[in-house]
């Protein structure tokens, strides 16, 4: 019985594998080294803003400042690399970025459930409009690769969590909000947050939007409902 000849590293077509890219378990050591964190930031850029085919290796060694069999020494192929930049460690290169906002808004005392949530989805939409391709990116990861859900729980879980809870913990001692479970009120609030950027910029990025009005309209029904007021 013959078995197939490997192709070397470096010949491999820079192309998207038959079946697409595949999140690759974990090829780094936690922390990354400083090359690798190069590697990986420079590819989280280009994924998100040329998509995985049209991303080559050689491109993200370039903007990493590089050889390309220096990333091919840390990663050994692209397919990988791909799935190396959804991992908790690459993750972490985004926090400060990505989250940064959140955490000063969470940082501040608050004296209204209104407030606080203008404030984060105000904070959440300026990010994402700097960061459209990001969140593309990262979309399209989550349709493809659920358990990805779970790697980005676990950031929150560490970076946002602790100081939400003490927020919300402060509107309920004010009498500004009514007990409820700290986490189906996270989940109500993100998955509404969630779900215009996702409209706002994947789906219908050149529809005719009015982010205020949209933004004051959703603070509206979860603050008072959808019941019409006396």
């Amino acid at each position: 019985m013959t078995s197939k000849r490997a192709v070397p590293l470096a010949a491999q077509p820079a192309g998207q594998p038959p079946h697409g890219p595949t999140i690759a378990g974990p090829t780094i050591a936690a922390p990354p080294t400083e090359t690798q964190r190069r590697i990986l930031a420079a590819a989280l850029e280009l994924f998100a803003a040329r998509g995985y085919a049209a991303t080559t290796t050689a491109a993200i060694a370039k903007l990493a400042g590089v050889a390309e069999k220096t990333l091919f020494a840390h990663f050994a192929t692209k397919d990988r690399l791909f799935g190396a930049t959804l991992n908790p460690a690459a993750l972490e290169l985004l926090v400060p970025e990505a989250i940064g906002g959140v955490r000063e808004t969470l940082a501040r005392e608050w004296g209204s459930v209104a407030e606080l949530l203008s404030a984060f989805m105000h904070n959440r939409l300026g990010f994402v409009r700097q960061n459209p391709a990001k969140l593309k990116l990262i979309a399209q990861a989550l349709v493809t690769h659920p358990d990805l859900a779970a790697l980005f729980l676990d950031v929150f879980r560490k970076h946002v969590e602790p100081r939400l809870g003490r927020v919300l913990t402060g509107l309920e001692e004010a009498g500004e909000l009514r007990p409820l479970p700290h986490r189906s009120l996270v989940r109500i609030a993100m998955t509404v947050t969630a779900g215009y950027m996702l409209v706002r910029f994947v789906l219908r990025p050149s529809a005719d939007w009015d982010d205020e009005a949209e933004l004051a309209t959703m603070i509206d029904v979860l603050v008072n409902g959808l019941k019409p007021r006396a």
